[in-house]
């Protein structure tokens, strides 16, 4: 049914690893997000 050779992996793996790699950046940039507010956050308390 599901028939998976060389041509239909040269459209089909491209997709996927962008989708992979929008996966990884949106979780690291979370992260980042994440440490910048709570710095911020520090940072307001000081003053």
């Amino acid at each position: 049914m599901f028939d998976i050779d060389k041509y239909s992996m040269i459209s089909f793996a491209p997709s996927i690893l962008i989708v992979a790699a929008m996966l990884v950046i949106s979780f690291f940039g979370l992260r980042f997000m994440k440490r910048e507010i709570a710095k911020d956050a520090a940072n307001a308390q000081q003053k």
